[in-house]
């Protein structure tokens, strides 16, 4: 089996990385479409209306993102159960709990990103 082939290496993979990307589409979302302010209410946004449209962009670029890496968690997931008769249970057991530990901190990023009532 090569490397890439053995569901226990791809999600480890899907952990480390989710470390790394959560934050990244989190604040990538703010520093790309908002010109890195992420106050609601500050001036720089200029008029309300560009204001809610930078605002909207970030919100759907963290939501977009967050999405992909639960419907990628989930591949993970499924792949890992359909190989685990390879597998020791030990390390099917905690791999499972690590994709699902950061496919709920995707979740949370969706929560967060969501529309927050912001109103200055």
């Amino acid at each position: 089996m090569k490397l890439l082939e053995r569901p226990v290496v791809l999600a480890l993979t899907y952990v480390v990385g989710s470390v790394l990307l959560g934050p990244a589409i989190f604040l990538g979302g703010y520093a790309l479409f908002t010109r890195g302010v992420a106050d609601y209410c500050d001036a720089v946004h200029g008029d309300p209306a560009s204001r809610d449209a930078a605002f909207t962009a970030a919100q759907t670029f963290q939501i977009t993102g967050a999405c992909i890496m639960l419907a990628f968690g989930l591949v993970l997931l499924a792949d890992l159960w359909t190989h685990r008769h390879q597998i020791s249970l030990v390390r099917v057991t905690l791999s499972s709990y690590g994709i699902l530990a950061m496919m709920c901190g995707f979740g949370f990023l969706i929560l967060v990103s969501g529309s927050s009532g912001q109103s200055c």
